[in-house]
């Protein structure tokens, strides 16, 4: 292992030299100032150290040898520069307060800029924990530049709702020589979501050996997304995924595939290939700022908001209503939402807004609409109005099946709450009967430690297979 044989503090080095910028300067180009800061608090979460040690034996047991250069593009206070053997470690850290006070090994040093400055493919590792911030929370200039930087270096175009860890990923295949490796820890659900198809595509497309490591149990706290340790080797090409449970004492077990059954992964079925007579699925509506645009029964009235008029039912969670719930009508709407406090009254933007509901919109605070979605609308509550779901359905669950109802009350579906199109009365029968006995959770990747998620095409998959066209 790497011995610390020495202090090497880069940070008190800069604060020494004359002109060095500051955070504020280095991130000028970012956009709002404000979300820079708010994107920069949610990159800081620490990597337990025995994750650290368990990546380190992951990439030694395929690099027993001594490493050249080891990069970190995402280093926080430099802890991946205290195991391995290796000749130099860079780690790049835009935060000067994260690696103050840093103590490192001789042979290892921070630098204090974006990761994305530097391009140099001459990496023989590319180590670290990338920040776990969702795409809503990534400035838009950031996003921008880095983007033009992935697309340079690997020719990924990246979804526009990856989240930032994508693009450190991309980044760090870049950085690598030819037959050099990458040991990231990353969310595990990248093996299957949607939005890292074109991350897997590139790898397929250069055949590099996969090996990924689900960390089982609760191993970051305030993070509730199932981690996982990724490894990418570009000198083994037989383009072998090897998935891996590894429990927090260091043991593993071989995976037959990534749900952790030896069934496969749910497919995904693209609205544009169903039939016009056939159910659909579609994601529940984003509206941007649901403390704004989406009311409890309290606010609605204290603001005279009529019903109808200035506001829509709608629903944000099916929480709230008991396993053996199949419909949703007007009596538990009333009772479990309206009643019970909850979001339930989305603003009506398809007509023209009455006094009452401007002069609300006028009361919202500036910093309730600063999202990347009300900022880039010419009026920033002005979302194009949903239509009205025959069935209501909850893509997150713990118990075998995700939550699913009628919607008789004709309610919005928003958030986590997508809703099934065009369903005939004969078809929602259909549906209730089937998918109240399926047990989803060995066709799905698991999204956190019991919790799984199903994404909207593989509703539609679902949908396309236990439905029978109009109404018979």
């Amino acid at each position: 292992m790497n011995e610390e044989l020495g202090c090497h503090n880069p940070l008190a080095e800069r604060e020494v030299t004359r002109g060095v910028p500051s955070i504020d300067e280095l991130t000028l180009s970012w956009g709002d100032p404000h979300r820079v800061s708010s994107y920069l608090g949610r990159c800081q979460v620490d990597t337990p150290l025995d994750i650290v040690q368990s990546t380190w034996e992951h990439v030694q047991k395929l690099r027993p040898w001594k490493l050249g250069k080891v990069i970190d593009l995402g280093a926080g206070d430099g802890r991946f520069a205290h195991h391995g053997n290796y000749t130099s470690y860079i780690g790049y850290e835009i935060d000067p307060h994260r690696c103050s006070g840093a103590r490192l090994p001789a042979n290892a040093r921070l630098v204090n800029q974006c990761a994305f400055t530097d391009l140099e493919p001459d990496a023989d590792v590319c180590i670290g924990n990338p920040p776990f911030v969702r795409n809503q929370d990534i400035p838009a200039k950031w996003r921008e530049h880095v983007h033009g930087v992935v697309l340079q270096g690997t020719s990924v175009r990246v979804s526009g709702l990856a989240n930032a860890w994508q693009y450190f990923f991309l980044h760090s295949l870049a950085r690598l020589k030819a037959d050099g490796l990458a040991a990231l820890v990353v969310p595990f659900e990248w093996v299957s979501r949607p939005s890292a198809v074109p991350l897997r595509k590139y790898i397929r497309e250069q055949q590099w050996d996969v090996h990924v490591y689900r960390l089982r149990g609760s191993r970051f706290q305030s993070v509730l997304t199932t981690a996982s340790i990724t490894v990418v080797d570009r000198a083994s090409r037989s383009g072998e995924w090897e998935f891996h449970d590894e429990t927090a004492d260091g043991r593993t077990l071989r995976m037959t595939s990534p749900t952790g059954s030896t069934a496969g992964v749910l497919g995904y079925l693209p609205a544009k290939d169903i039939p016009a007579e056939r159910p659909r699925a579609k994601r529940g509506l984003s509206p941007g700022t649901q403390g704004a645009l989406v009311l409890t029964e309290e606010q609605r009235k204290k603001h005279s908001l009529q019903i109808n008029r200035d506001v829509a039912a709608c629903v944000t969670s099916l929480r709230p209503l008991s396993p053996v719930v199949n419909e949703l009508d007007q009596t538990g709407f009333r009772e479990h939402y309206i009643e019970g406090g909850r979001r339930c009254w989305l603003i009506r933007t398809n007509r023209g807004p009455s006094s009452e509901l401007r002069a609300y919109l006028s009361s919202v605070p500036d910093g309730e609409r600063q999202t990347r979605t009300c900022l880039s609308r010419p009026e920033w509550w002005r979302f194009a109005m949903p239509g009205t779901p025959s069935m209501l359905f909850a893509q997150g669950f713990r118990e075998k099946f995700p939550k699913i109802v009628r919607n008789s009350v004709g309610a919005h579906a928003v958030g986590g709450v997508c809703g099934i199109y065009d369903a005939s009365d004969m078809q929602v029968d259909e549906l209730t009967d089937k998918l109240g006995g399926m047990d989803l959770r060995d066709h799905v990747v698991s999204y956190s430690s019991g919790f799984y998620k199903v994404e909207i095409n593989q509703i539609n998959e679902l949908l396309a297979n236990l439905t029978t066209n109009g109404d018979g």
